[in-house]
């Protein structure tokens, strides 16, 4: 049988979207490839696998159908995928008949992946001993705490470590897999397929999983009226010493505690704040790019422009095309 089977596996309470976001990247890269001709069969095998062959229920009361049980072996598989669940609702990273069949796939397929909470099973069968990993943000904290022999590299989209990868929350699973679409077959493939996908960029393993505002959010405290005040403010002059005055804080004290407590530079998140309000602009409005510059901050087009480039790998142009009013 051609192609490469790409499996995952499913339990009651699964999240549905750490296995059809990943498996869907597969599907349309396989679909790409049969549409430009290259391929007459799918370079890709889909499969669903669970306790029991039938239906499996996720968290949002939706479910799945897995054609193949733990029982039936893993020698066929060339890449297993494991999804994530509320970890606080599951026992899925617990529970015996999982890990030790894990324990003895690892050694049977060519890659083992997890995506999200997923982790927490590769770890529970000690897969991730003494190796780098991630997970969802909101649960790093709890896989270290869990698993110590485990280096937890939080807010990474996705990482490999001797053959083992590990994504963040939900959607880093299709940024996984549109990796390992380009490790098995071409960039090109991968882009194309993230185009597909409406994933307008194909980000980078070692990308945050979040911006800045949603850390600010994840983390209120001393800066709260700072940030809440920032968007509506940035056309205006900003610096270092005029943000530590909206504070009450001396220059040097706001710099050390703003990066403590945000894990960002004052000067970084500015820059972060600007391209963040200037895609708000793009994807809502008609604005010339020197206008939605001018209202972000941005000295000029072309400074907004460079700051694009830089953080996104995208230009304004670029991204209104993909992302703005007419293109929805």
């Amino acid at each position: 049988m051609s192609g490469r089977l790409i499996a995952a596996l499913a339990y009651p309470g699964v999240q549905l979207l750490d296995i059809l976001g990943p498996l869907e990247a597969f599907n349309l890269a396989s679909q790409q490839l049969i549409d430009d001709g290259q391929r007459r069969k799918p370079e890709w095998r889909l499969e669903i696998i669970a306790r029991q062959t039938g239906l499996v229920r996720g968290m949002s009361g939706l479910a799945v159908h897995a054609g193949r049980s733990l029982a039936d072996g893993v020698d066929d598989i060339d890449t297993l995928l494991i999804p994530g669940a509320l970890t606080g609702e599951t026992a899925f990273y617990t529970d015996p008949q999982y890990i030790a069949w894990l324990q003895q796939a690892a050694h049977r397929v060519r890659r083992i992946c997890s995506v999200c909470s997923g982790a927490f099973l590769l770890a529970s069968a000690g897969l991730l001993d003494q190796r780098k990993a991630t997970t969802h943000w909101m649960d790093a904290a709890e896989l270290q705490r869990q698993f110590p022999r485990v280096k937890v590299e939080a807010n990474q989209i996705y990482l490999e470590d001797q053959g083992i990868y590990t994504s963040g929350g939900i959607t880093a699973g299709i940024d996984l897999a549109l990796a390992l679409i380009e490790q098995d077959h071409s960039r090109r493939l991968a882009l194309q397929t993230a185009k597909r996908l409406l994933v307008f960029l194909k980000r980078p393993g070692d990308q945050l999983q979040f911006n800045s505002f949603l850390a600010a959010q994840a983390q209120p405290g001393q800066f709260e009226r700072l940030l809440d005040w920032l968007p509506d403010n940035l056309h205006e002059v900003l610096d270092v010493a005029t943000l530590a005055e909206r504070c009450y804080m001396s220059e040097r004290s706001f710099r050390r505690r703003f990066e403590q407590h945000m894990g960002i530079s004052p000067h970084g998140f500015l820059a972060q704040a600007r391209v963040h309000k200037a895609q708000g602009l793009l994807e809502t409005t008609d604005l010339s790019l020197a206008d939605i510059a001018r209202r972000c901050g941005f000295r000029s087009a072309s400074a907004m422009r460079y700051a694009f480039a830089r953080q996104l790998d995208v230009t304004p142009s670029v991204y209104r095309q993909r992302f703005g009013k007419r293109a929805i």
